[in-house]
């Protein structure tokens, strides 16, 4: 829990920062439903900062490395902010980690659940489509398990570069179809894969309950574009909207 003496938290004095396995992303507590910014360094992040009108907290989430937070956290020192580096917990918000070694789950995991958790009532699986996929399953606030899975990019780089005839452009389809040149057919296919994914964690919620609510995040969303009219999708900021009721559980209640 986070100490603090003052007696009222502006939420435009919060940045949330998630360090993923390939950018910063940033925002402010009071922008958190609305899509991060991106960002390559560390000294990028705090341009964004110090234009701010009075930071007083600073809350990250990361999957890298620790020199990223630990520069993070000397230059909100410098600055007087306070910092908070969350971690994934054993349990919290109505959520019971399935790990017997929590510290072993991507915090990133940990937080699309707490996100999910405040966007659905019934069983759900949260997943979250970056440069890995990694699917949760949670009933009645046990969380299951799940998945980890390469992501679109992982797995068409990874095509390219183990077959000598086969090449790929940039293009991540939005349309589910086929291919009708290699550079077509590689990119429908890994799309064609990062549906499987999805229609087997339906598959398994299913087994568990026919009634449940499906929340989708991560960069790389849009591969399910053309499922955006299912009743049971909700589209959300995964790590950042995690971040955020801590944020508000900790600083506002």
């Amino acid at each position: 829990m986070v100490t603090n003496s003052q007696t009222h938290i502006n939420e435009k004095n919060v940045v949330l920062v998630d360090i993923g396995n390939t950018r910063i992303k940033y925002t402010l507590l009071s922008d958190a439903e609305n899509e991060p910014t991106g960002c390559e360094d560390v000294a990028s992040l705090f341009s964004f900062v110090d234009k701010q009108e009075k930071v007083s907290h600073l809350y990250v989430a990361s999957v890298r490395n620790k020199e990223w937070v630990d520069e993070i956290s000397a230059m909100c020192l410098n600055r007087n902010i306070i910092f908070v580096e969350k971690h994934t917990e054993k349990e919290a918000f109505g959520i019971k980690n399935s790990y017997a070694n929590e510290q072993k789950m991507g915090v990133d995991r940990w937080l699309a659940m707490i996100c999910a958790a405040e966007k659905s009532k019934k069983a759900f699986f949260v997943m979250d489509v970056g440069t890995a996929i990694t699917v949760d399953f949670v009933v009645d606030g046990q969380h299951l398990g799940g998945w980890i899975v390469p992501g679109f990019h992982v797995m068409r780089d990874a095509l390219v570069a183990s077959t000598k005839k086969v090449f790929a452009n940039d293009e991540i389809p939005t349309t589910f179809g086929v291919g009708n040149d290699t550079e077509e057919c590689v990119a429908t296919g890994c799309h064609a894969a990062v549906y499987g994914v999805y229609l087997s964690a339906v598959d398994y919620i299913s087994s568990k309950r026919s009634d449940f609510d499906v929340i989708l995040g991560g960069g790389d969303k849009k591969v399910f574009a053309f499922l955006k009219s299912a009743d049971n999708m909700r589209l959300a900021h995964l790590v950042m909207q995690g971040l955020a009721r801590y944020a508000r559980s900790e600083l506002l209640q």
